[in-house]
Order: C-alpha cells, then structure tokens, then sequence
C-alpha cells in the first residue's frame, strides 16, 4: 500500500453496527476486526510513516463491552478515489453480518476527527423488571424528572478511585415508556465532552435505588464494574442508537450528514423511539 506521505488522499467514513455476540468485543479487538475488513474489502488503504506502518483509519469513543450499537463510524484514508458505493458493497462482502457496514460517503480531510466532532450521543435502553417486582410509569417519570429539577449527582466508584455523575451536565434530556410486559424502555441524550460522557451502567445502577427508595450511590455504594448487581431489575440491554454533532443555533447534524436506519437485530429496530414519554 501506498505511504501517507503521497499527495491526494481521499477520507472514506463508514457508519456500521455492533450487534449480536461482537458486543462484547473490546475496543482492541473492535480495531483489530475493523482493519482485518478493510484489508479484506482489498480497498487502496493509506498507511502512517515510522518503523512500524498501520492502516490510517480512525473511530468514534470507545464503547462499554456489552453495549450495542446501530450507529458506530471509522475513517479511513484511501490513496485511490473508489467510488463510495463500491467502496460500500466491498466492505458488506468483506463483514460478518452483525457488523455489515450501513453507510459510506466521503468527507472533508481537513474535517475534524470524530471524537472532537461528535458530542452528542444517544443511548436505547431495555431494562428488564425482576419477577415479583413491578415499575409504574408515574413512579418513573417522578424519579426522573427529580433528578433534572434538582441537578442531581450521583456518586460513584471507580476502580480505587471516587467520581460523581453530573446529571445536570451529562444528561441532555430523556424519554421512557412502561411496556405492555412491565419492562421499561428508556432514550437517553447525552453530552459527550472533554469533561466525560455518561457510562449508561451507573445511571442503571442509580434507577434501581432509586425506584427502591435509596439515595443513589448514598444508600448503596455504586461501583463501575460493567455488570450491574441490581434488585428491581434483573437484567438490562444497553445500545448506542445515534452519534451527533451539534450546529450552531441548537440543530443537530450527523457524521454521514443524515439520521441511520436501524438494522434488523437491533433494539432500536424492536421499539418505536417517537412513542417514549419525553420529560
């Protein structure tokens, strides 16, 4: 392949999901499989200088193992101009399916990285309600919007460190629905900056207490260990659904210039997002 440090390089973004079982791959992995797609889709990639070349590719954060996602994007730098549809069908070839690319279009070089573009990140969550328990919708919406009206921060403990989740900061707005089975579905719009990002799996942890009459994180210690001990729910499924960025006069825009479709497989594919309750 040809180095970096030819003239004309043309940056091909590609938005993809992470579904099913690659879930739990991590982000080394994620790379690793992500590289071995291009280098098999046999597109014209650039490489950096130095005494060891890689591929000149870049992503968006890092997601939690576990977490899905139906809108995760790359960079990559390609030394020849290859059409962004061909380049798209080589790369669904090159896949497995559950992280078969769903779009790819080609942006500005000079366009910031995609970490510093993006700073608006929504989250579907499925909590799935402990047998014997149950969850009344106006129970949940009165805890929720608690935590907006008095800017609630939440304590939390991370490896040997202390942290505190800024709700007020963190946590753009949200919306929820009790479904007909009694589990809850919860949209979550967050900002995400050089501050931090909200990690789904402590305001979970903090929902539980909660709904138990706790002070979350006071009456019980909240740890960042992924998996969640809860009571009131007894599992839960977290997704990345969207990536924004945010336009000046308070639109939003999207890396690809346009909202994704859900694939199949998806949770954002098994619930209507636009009937969940705003608060």
């Amino acid at each position: 392949m040809t180095n970096v440090t030819e003239p004309t390089l043309f940056r091909l973004r590609v938005a993809y999901p992470k579904l099913g079982r690659l879930k739990y791959l991590g982000h080394l992995e994620l790379i690793h499989t992500v590289e071995q797609i291009v280098r098999r889709a046999k597109l014209p990639y650039a490489v950096t200088q130095g005494f060891s070349p890689h591929m000149r590719i870049a992503y968006t954060s890092a997601l939690p193992v576990g977490t899905s996602s139906t809108a995760e994007y790359f960079d990559v730098y390609l030394t020849e101009l290859v059409p962004a549809e061909q380049a798209l069908c080589q790369l669904q070839a090159a896949a497995p399916v559950d992280m078969r690319p769903l779009a790819a279009g080609y942006v500005e070089l000079r366009r910031p990285a995609l970490t510093a573009e993006i700073d608006e990140v929504h989250y579907l969550l499925e909590l799935i309600v402990a047998p014997g328990a149950s969850v009344a919708e106006g129970e949940l919406a009165q805890v929720l919007s608690g935590w907006f009206e008095h800017g609630a921060v939440i304590p939390y403990r991370r490896g040997k460190k202390s942290k505190s989740l800024d709700i007020a900061h963190v946590l753009k707005g949200a919306r929820h629905a009790v479904a007909p089975d009694g589990n809850i579905w919860l949209e979550l719009a967050t900002r995400c900056d050089n501050d931090g990002s909200l990690r789904p799996e402590i305001l979970i942890a903090a929902l539980d207490q909660a709904l138990r009459g706790l002070d979350p994180g006071v009456g019980e210690e909240i740890v960042s260990t992924g998996i969640q001990r809860l009571t009131v729910f007894s599992s839960y499924l977290v997704e990345r659904c969207s990536q924004r960025i945010a336009c000046d006069g308070g639109g939003v825009s999207y890396p690809l210039g346009r909202e994704l479709c859900a694939p199949s497989g998806s949770l954002a594919a098994r619930v209507r997002v636009d009937a969940l309750s705003n608060l």
